[in-house]
């Protein structure tokens, strides 16, 4: 079965960067392999080519993708994987397949009037939001994207830290069916909601 190749451009071989269908045969330096179609193996160079030069016409995943790389001295490692949990259950199922250039004000308020029918308290919309309006202003002052569709739209949900919202057990259990059972998170929310304790401690039994 023929296999899809990349060989990259190194300074040995002064080979231009390109796609050569080939037999299997061992992994040389330089090469990436384990293709089964063209397609994926023009998908994967493509990503390549994005990662470096960090071209604004990426997909909103994609995107994602160098936000945490470039947040990854600045932001703790919890903070790191609750902002991913956030951005892949309710952000990357509307806008992940999306060009980040072209994503536009009026399909943000469409998304965010569907976020606010699942029964999420006001605090938690606005985290939600938050996990949106981040993305595009790190696209915007560190990679020059050209329009923040954020600045457009009133941000949902409320921030108010003066007052207190309880889940109540209907809507706790309407969050907890939109996580997988048995995941490491779903065990962190489960304890964190049922026993009160404090998330720190939450992640220590984990």
């Amino acid at each position: 079965m023929a296999v899809w190749l990349i060989r990259r451009k190194t300074q040995k071989s002064g080979r231009r960067n390109g796609l050569r269908q080939r037999q299997k045969e061992r992994r040389k330096s330089g090469e990436r392999g384990g293709f089964e179609t063209k397609r994926e193996a023009l998908e994967y160079e493509r990503q390549k080519k994005l990662s470096s030069s960090r071209s604004m016409d990426m997909k909103l995943s994609e995107f994602m993708e160098v936000y945490f790389e470039d947040k990854q001295n600045e932001l703790k490692d919890r903070t790191m994987k609750n902002k991913r949990y956030m951005m892949e259950q309710h952000i990357i199922p509307y806008f992940g397949e999306q060009m980040l250039s072209e994503i536009t004000a009026s399909q943000i308020i469409q998304w965010q009037n569907e976020m606010q029918t699942k029964g999420f308290s006001e605090s938690y919309l606005r985290m939600i939001q938050n996990q949106l309006t981040c993305i595009f202003t790190h696209a915007s002052r560190i990679y020059d994207l050209h329009t923040n569709p954020c600045k457009k739209v009133k941000r949902m949900g409320n921030s108010d830290s003066r007052s207190l919202d309880f889940w109540t057990t209907e809507e706790y259990q309407r969050f907890i069916q939109t996580i997988e059972p048995g995941t490491r998170y779903y065990l962190i929310f489960e304890i964190l909601f049922w026993t009160g304790c404090r998330i720190g401690d939450a992640y220590g039994k984990i």
